[in-house]
């Protein structure tokens, strides 16, 4: 392969991506080290392997599957695509074959982790499952994007199976002190998605996309990321009040959710049809997203140390 051609493949991947479901992913198996269960490294990294291929799998099959809507779309860096394959057609066989080599190879390696530590038939159902979502979030025949389930299933996909993810490869089961954040991260999944719908509202439209920025315009979208947010927050204060665990400093949560409920909230004083002010604003929007996931990896990591 000419070294272009690995540049561009480079480009397709968009790992940045990667480190969101990354948070999310170590977020669950650090739940699971604090319900009692002992901490494996290559075990983390195996169930890695399984969860980082497949979503990878999806930067590659999302820009294949939407190459036509991508050619009216202004490219950012969450949203738009990558562009590689509207600027080389010659690709598009190749991305495919990186997307589907890469979920195939999720799938083996899910196989395999299930067998070696003699987990649940449901743990290979679990992990599947959530690759496929990813898969049909822009393939046909499900094409979920396209029939205004995309963020459903990308809050399905934050809320549930990344985080869950990672709690089911450390304990090899979903237990409650992950159940119990389940709706709050579903939530700052919506926040995630309306915030890279908001700069493809047109092109999306072109291509009969059903999103809800499509449906409903981008001041209401920025409406719902306040709402998102401020539900986020409001559960973690709740799950503070009815002091439901000792496991986990829940003061710290609600902190930490005030990042993306600053970021939303200024939202609301952006000028929606300057380009420029929005497509900052999504980027503001996506560094606080991470950096209270962040925040949050960091307080249950430090947490954890105080119990070994």
């Amino acid at each position: 392969m000419k070294l272009k051609n690995l540049k561009l493949i480079f480009r397709l991947a968009r790992f940045h991506f990667l480190i969101p479901g990354f948070m999310l992913y170590t977020l669950g198996y650090l739940l699971a080290l604090l319900s009692g269960v002992d901490n494996d490294l290559a075990k983390f990294l195996f169930g890695y392997l399984i969860f980082g291929t497949a979503h990878l799998s999806v930067s590659f099959s999302n820009d294949y599957f939407d190459r036509t809507s991508d050619r009216n779309s202004v490219k950012t860096a969450f949203s738009g695509g990558s562009k590689v394959l509207v600027s080389h057609p010659e690709l598009t066989g190749l991305a495919l074959k990186f997307a589907v080599i890469l979920l195939c190879t999720s799938a083996v390696a899910n196989m395999f982790f299930a067998f070696i530590y003699s987990y649940p038939f449901w743990f290979l159902i679990f992990a599947i499952f959530g690759g496929l979502v990813g898969w049909f979030y822009s393939a046909p025949p499900l094409k979920l994007s396209y029939r205004g389930l995309g963020e459903v299933s990308t809050m399905l996909a934050v809320g549930f199976l990344m985080p869950g993810m990672g709690y089911f490869v450390a304990s090899g089961t979903i237990g409650p002190l992950f159940q119990m954040l389940i709706l709050p991260l579903s939530f700052y999944g919506l926040f995630f998605i309306i915030t890279v719908e908001l700069p493809d509202a047109e092109s999306d439209a072109k291509s009969n996309k059903k999103t809800l920025i499509v449906k409903f315009g981008r001041n209401v979208g920025r409406n719902i990321c306040v709402a998102a947010t401020i539900i986020g927050t409001v559960f973690m204060m709740v799950l503070l009040f009815l002091d439901v665990t000792e496991l986990l400093d829940m003061r710290l949560f609600v902190i930490f959710s005030v990042i993306p409920l600053t970021a939303s909230i200024a939202g609301l004083l952006v000028n929606m049809k300057n380009r420029r002010l929005l497509v900052r604003q999504v980027m503001i929007n996506m560094a606080s997203m991470i950096l209270f996931l962040l925040l949050i990896d960091i307080s249950l990591f430090l947490r954890y140390l105080t119990t070994v």
